[in-house]
């Protein structure tokens, strides 16, 4: 067929999946009416206390809630958290820059020598805001420190802040990195007096809500952006080490009835017609009570509805990010975004909006929690098989009765155990015996299955259950991915939605294998091709996979499948041309993105991003993916089960040099498939930010598959 068809087709795909624009609505807001934000701080608190606090379940019922990753640059904990709201980027402080006090005289003069003179009239100032800038000097995010009161000043808006978190013996105040702007300014509030003195709390002291709910009053016709800092449940956390269980939990009740009262109370000073209230917890919540790194975000306001929080930065239901807060404020507020990298939160209605969300946070700390440990005993079991049935294979051992029938459980069991991570996800568990259950009897069920079905070759069988379910998948939604150790974690907050690393080497090897066994047994070509094209817009298309780096990957393993079947002599020029058109390629996808997607993705932005400061931009991507591989290649397991498939792939190959070149000569597309998969890895390698652990599944498979191959052969020699 005419190359011209090839491309024809190439571009029809492209256009056709370039359509899903599959977005919620959230109310427009009226640019003439005066508009105030209301967002308060309740730092450490959990799903679990909601059930203690009546008012709030009141306010849930009434508006919408998600749960938000806390991460900051490096952590869950501390002020970065609140200075990545601000920032809407990754962004790092220490308590030190946590530090704002009222602009009293000695306060001025400590702020003018050591940041500006102020100009202007401003009630709150942080005076170690060089500090700040100092920790992202060399932050690869590029945060634009004080990004939301720079928006708000900006338009001519007001911020303001009240409340602290201090104690006997630290300031601590990091809500006032939320509203302050890129001077460290912010026009009113009050953050040195505001408690009162309680010989029964944690300290001696705790916040007057009373004075807060006063002092809001004389600033809210003013003001377009007032957080308020309860301060209480920090104060306990920092207080925890002096106080039993049976204390600890006296005080943490007293506490959460005494902001509950105060949210009850403030609501009704709200002209909810034109206020977004929103109430989150910077930080994961309370250690002693869980260690979810999700914290409870609730909007309550003008046209939200009853329903649950989502986002186009994680396109799942229920769970949006830290980096989304500041854009929804300056959304609401008809302010400028331009310096933010989140999107705007929206609300998806919902009659039993609270449980949905305490139902999806059960299911994503069990994966989370489970994750590490799950991909971590599968690679184990593989290295172990791989290494066991090499040596049989370089030994020269005959393979027959019970040693084949193990042999090939094994192998068969290696070849499932993604099918099991994947399609756990339909069960119904919502505890960690229940998940690890339903995997264990998803993954024996399919090897039983496989291994008795009368199919001549399982290799085949296999690499297409993979292939399919994972293309089914990311055309439904991802909803097996979603609960699934091979999916993203949004506690972890790397990636929400598409394809990771994981996947996409778990894909490229079944992908590579399926259709090159395809071949073998006279399918058509003209399809592989298509169906080639299709696996790597599945993983790149941002409305999909969106993975840049894993569509570079299957891309050049595509290319080089399409010129070897070809029977075209590899050249420079060749690879050359392979590199121009995977360029071409996500190129293509960035368009798709920018021009058809409302809020693009990574890749859109980043683009966007390039047009006007370029080269700073890439080479902090560079710089950051280089870093990361250079970790994993020292910590991660599958650093070695990859170093353990190339011993495996060296020796077999020495030992058996001509039972392979005969396989070979057999099955010329198994080879072909084979040769694209190590090619398609080393590019992830090289292009991912974790691309070890791509090249470290997509290897395992194919290695799993060709040492399947070998082993039939022998065993039918």
């Amino acid at each position: 067929m005419h190359k011209s068809k090839y491309i024809i087709w190439f571009f029809i795909l492209i256009i056709v999946f370039s359509i899903f624009t599959n977005e919620y609505s959230f109310a427009q807001e009226d640019k003439d009416s005066k508009k105030t934000v209301y967002l308060v701080v309740v730092n450490k608190y959990t799903l679990e206390d909601i059930s203690h606090m009546p008012k709030l379940k009141k306010i849930i019922d009434e508006g919408s809630i998600g749960l938000m990753n806390t991460k900051g640059l490096y952590g869950y904990k501390g002020p970065e958290s609140f200075l990545t709201i601000n920032s809407s980027k990754k962004a790092y402080t220490t308590d030190e820059g946590a530090k704002a006090y009222n602009l009293n005289e000695n306060n001025i003069e400590v702020y003018e020598r050591r940041i500006a003179p102020i100009e202007g009239s401003y009630e709150v100032g942080n005076t170690n805001l060089n500090k700040i800038l100092e920790y992202n000097k060399e932050n690869t995010y590029m945060p634009y420190i004080g990004a939301l009161g720079d928006s708000l000043h900006e338009a001519n808006l007001k911020t303001a802040i009240f409340g602290n978190a201090d104690t006997i013996d630290k300031v601590y105040r990091p809500s006032s990195l939320i509203p302050m702007d890129s001077k460290g300014l912010i026009d009113f509030g009050n953050v040195d007096g505001v408690l009162v003195e309680d010989g029964e709390s944690p300290y001696g002291f705790r916040t007057d809500y009373d004075k807060l709910i006063k002092e809001i009053g004389k600033v809210k016709d003013e003001s377009s952006l007032i957080v308020i800092e309860t301060g209480d449940l920090d104060r306990l956390s920092f207080y925890s080490s002096e106080l039993t269980d049976e204390m600890f939990e006296k005080h943490r009740t007293e506490i959460l009835y005494r902001i509950d009262e105060f949210l009850g109370n403030f609501t009704k000073e709200i002209d909810k017609d034109n206020s977004l209230f929103i109430i989150l917890s910077p930080n994961s919540g309370e250690e002693r009570i869980q260690n979810s790194k999700l914290s409870p975000v609730i909007i309550w306001g003008h046209n939200v509805p009853k329903g649950i929080l989502t986002s186009s930065t994680t396109r799942r239901d229920g769970v949006v990010t830290n980096i989304d807060i500041a854009p929804t404020i300056s959304s609401f507020l008809n302010t400028s975004r331009d310096n933010m990298s989140g999107n705007i939160i929206e609300c998806k209605k919902s009659i039993e909006n609270l449980q949905f969300i305490l139902n999806s946070n059960g299911r994503i700390d069990i994966v989370s929690k489970s994750r590490f440990y799950l991909l971590n005993i599968y690679s184990i079991l593989s290295i172990i098989v791989m290494l066991f049935v090499t040596i049989v294979l370089a030994l020269k051992i005959k393979i027959k009765d019970n040693l084949y029938k193990m042999l090939k459980i094994f192998l068969i069991a290696i070849g499932v155990i993604p099918i099991g991570f994947l399609v756990a996800s339909f069960g119904k568990w919502d505890t960690y015996t229940k998940f690890i259950l339903t995997l264990l009897f998803s993954i024996v069920a399919f090897i039983f299955i496989i291994y008795n079905l009368k199919v001549k070759n399982k290799a085949i069988l296999i690499s297409g259950l993979i292939y399919g379910i994972i293309i089914v998948d990311m055309f439904s939604g991802g909803n097996l991915s979603r609960y699934s150790v091979l999916g993203h974690d949004p506690a972890i907050g790397a990636r929400y939605f598409g394809l990771g690393n994981e996947l996409v080497g778990v894909f490229l090897g079944a992908t590579t294998v399926f259709l090159s066994m395809n071949l073998n047994r006279g399918g058509n070509k003209f399809i592989s091709y298509i169906l080639l094209v299709l696996s790597a817009i599945v993983v790149g298309h941002p409305k999909l996979g969106a993975n840049v780096g894993g569509s570079i990957s299957i891309v050049f393993a595509l290319l080089y499948f399409i010129m070897e079947s070809l029977d075209r002599e590899m050249s420079l020029k060749k690879i050359l041309s392979m590199g121009i058109l995977t360029i071409l390629f996500v190129v293509a996808m960035a368009f798709i993105d920018i021009k058809f997607n409302p809020n693009p993705t990574h890749l859109g932005k980043t683009i966007m991003m390039m047009s006007s400061d370029g080269s700073n931009i890439a080479n902090n991507i560079a710089f950051r993916k280089i870093l990361m591989n250079i970790k994993l290649v020292g910590s991660s397991i599958w650093a070695k089960a990859l170093y353990v498939n190339i011993f495996c792939q060296v020796l077999i190959f020495t030992v058996l040099e001509d039972k392979i070149r005969d396989i070979f000569n057999k099955n010329k597309y198994l080879f072909i498939g084979f040769v694209s998969s190590i090619v398609g890895s080393i590019v992830g390698f090289l292009v991912n930010d974790s691309g070890i652990i791509l090249a470290g599944l997509s290897m395992n498979l194919i290695m799993v598959f060709f040492i399947y191959t070998v082993m039939e052969y022998l065993a039918n020699e």
